[in-house]
């Protein structure tokens, strides 16, 4: 298997760690692992973006164990970061296994890649929310490098990952 791959599945087995050392931080520092558990919110989203350059970059054209299960790899950070937040009480208890509860029910009646990532986006919004009302130079931090990571993606995002999503979405439409 070439470097690349190699490096790209490196990427994301970490991703799934970060994502656990989030809720980790949640429930053993709370609140005050926040400007840790941005940066490391943050090293996630680049390391998403990473892998994927790699593992195109590879010219692996067949996508190995790891590859195929990157989404897992992205549920985690999103479930850690939830957890962070409702360990930490910036969402209440009940928003927080409202949130995950109604993910999973949802995931299982309608499995769907495009559900899937559409639903990370709950804990996240929260977490860019909870940033800008606590440390707000952070939660400038986050957008500040969302917006980067749209722009070094640019020719694909627009191209690939926006009407990706949203056909994903009309077919899921249609299945309900």
């Amino acid at each position: 298997m070439p470097a690349l791959k190699i490096a790209a599945n490196v990427l994301t087995i970490g991703r799934a760690v970060i994502g656990i050392i989030i809720g980790g931080l949640g429930a053993y520092q709370g609140r005050k692992a926040l400007k840790a558990v941005v940066l490391l919110f943050m090293t996630a989203w680049f390391s998403d973006v990473a892998d994927g350059f790699l593992a195109r970059a590879s010219k692996v054209k067949v996508k190995d164990w790891i590859g195929e299960h990157d989404l897992y790899a992205d549920m985690t950070v999103s479930a850690g970061v939830l957890y962070y937040l409702t360990s930490s009480n910036y969402i209440p208890v009940y928003a927080g296994w409202g949130i995950f509860i109604g993910s999973v029910i949802l995931l299982y009646y309608f499995p769907s890649t495009t559900l899937a990532e559409g639903l990370q986006a709950i804990p996240y919004a929260l977490m860019i929310y909870t940033s800008f009302v606590h440390i707000p130079f952070y939660g400038f931090l986050i957008v500040a490098f969302l917006l980067f990571l749209i722009a070094i993606t640019w020719p694909r995002f627009p191209k690939e990952k926006v009407p990706g999503f949203l056909n994903g979405m009309r077919n899921l439409k249609k299945r309900i």
